[in-house]
């Protein structure tokens, strides 16, 4: 179940999705908190059904590194200009459009690439 973005408890959330080649469920939320991030991470699917069904779990991350670098990676993710879109108040996906003579950034590949060259010896 998404947030519904837009409304008087969530007039500061903004959600976006990627949907493309390689499915995955990971969920980051990024808390500014004043300059002093929280972040919180799961595989959580909170729909009903799941919420009362199975066990969803979700964790601070607390390592400062970790937390660089998940915010690094989640930066990439709000760059991408090709399959990423936001969820409006209504729910419905608006599609994020490449600004004229900026680069195409496909998160999933960018992320692909990173770490294929960080695991090549």
């Amino acid at each position: 179940m998404l947030p519904h973005p837009g409304l008087p408890y969530s007039r500061n959330i903004r959600v976006t999705r990627i949907v493309d080649s390689f499915l995955e469920h990971a969920r980051i939320w990024y808390f500014g908190n004043n300059g002093n991030p929280d972040l919180f991470m799961g595989s959580p699917d909170w729909m009903r059904r799941n919420l009362y069904r199975r066990i969803e779990a979700v964790t601070p991350i607390l390592d400062p590194d970790l937390k660089s670098d998940l915010i690094e990676l989640l930066h990439i993710q709000l760059r991408d200009n090709q399959k990423a879109c936001w969820v409006d108040g209504q729910l419905n996906n608006v599609f994020k459009k490449r600004p004229a003579g900026k680069a195409a950034i496909r998160a999933q590949y960018y992320f692909y690439d990173w770490l294929n060259k960080q695991t090549t010896v």
